[in-house]
């Protein structure tokens, strides 16, 4: 919790500390920066022929294999991280857009 929080000097008396993954406003934080996860960056690639994958950049490396699970589990989709980015198999871009908003994240680039 943040020295900002009003609750915090009271939460302290009562022996309970947050976990320090979400900011005021509900918004994960980023372990390694302690800064909201505002922004992901999506890509579409054709690879070898037919195969189509969605590319999603700038999720925080300590959280790859944390988001890669649940896409994978909410699209019943496989992926794997490659250099950094989680690597979706097949076209999840209008998934993605929705699920990344739902969490309160911003989504740049390839959309549709």
């Amino acid at each position: 919790m943040g020295s900002d929080n009003p609750f915090q000097k009271l939460f302290a008396e009562a022996g309970i500390q947050g976990t320090g993954r979400f900011d005021q406003e509900g918004r994960e934080l980023d372990p390694e920066t302690g800064k909201p996860i505002e922004e992901v960056v999506l890509g579409y690639e054709r690879r070898g022929g037919n195969k189509v994958v969605t590319t999603v950049r700038d999720i925080p490396e300590a959280r790859s294999e944390e988001f890669l699970g649940y896409i994978k589990k909410a699209f019943g989709t496989g992926g794997n991280i490659q250099d950094g980015l989680l690597v979706i198999q097949g076209d999840r871009r209008a998934q993605l857009v929705r699920w990344f908003e739902k969490q309160g994240i911003r989504v740049r680039g390839n959309r549709d």
